[in-house]
């Protein structure tokens, strides 16, 4: 055969393995999180409003991103010995960034609202180091490609539900902003 490539070789069912394995997509959805982290945390470059502007974008996608994982990711992971402690350790991190979440919603005072947004993403910032330097690369390690492939499948299709219903996974508060900075 020559140096051509088949049908199936150009096929883009090819390039979607490696395109939907879950590491993968978990790595993709941490380029958009970090992004937003940098502005949420920088409150000596970046006004309260772009803040606010980052964190509106940032709450969404965060739950976009954690649920899958958790039903998807650390339910694989807290079924094999070797990974269990870290699949827990996922839960309870993105349990923590929850609550943040719930209460900066709540928050009326500017500076409160600004502490709790900084604290956020520095918590979501750790976590998504964590994964992506010990909690990934021992999963990539203990499971096959081709679970990999069916988990982001799976985890795809819930983010895409989340997504779809504005990236919120319950009734949440619609206020983004402290109410000070509302009236500006």
């Amino acid at each position: 055969m020559s140096n051509h490539q088949t049908t199936s070789e150009k096929s883009p069912k090819k390039n979607l393995g490696t395109e939907s394995d879950i590491v993968n997509l978990i790595l993709e959805d941490h380029k958009s999180l970090k992004r937003l982290i940098k502005v949420m945390k920088d409150s000596e470059k970046h006004r309260l409003a772009e803040r606010a502007e980052a964190f509106a974008e940032f709450a969404p996608l965060l739950v976009a991103h954690a649920k899958p994982e958790e039903q998807v990711l650390y339910i694989y992971m807290k079924q094999d010995e070797d990974l269990r402690e870290g699949g827990f350790e996922g839960d309870v991190e993105h349990q923590l960034a929850d609550q943040l979440v719930e209460e900066i919603m709540r928050t009326d005072d500017e500076d409160l609202w600004s502490a709790r947004v900084k604290v956020l993403a520095e918590l979501v910032e750790h976590h998504i180091e964590e994964e992506e330097e010990d909690l990934l690369p021992d999963f990539k390690k203990e499971s096959e490609e081709n679970e990999r492939r069916f988990m982001g499948q799976k985890f795809l299709l819930l983010k895409t539900k989340l997504l779809e219903q504005g990236g919120l996974e319950t009734p949440h508060e619609s206020r983004i902003l402290p109410r000070s900075e509302e009236k500006h």
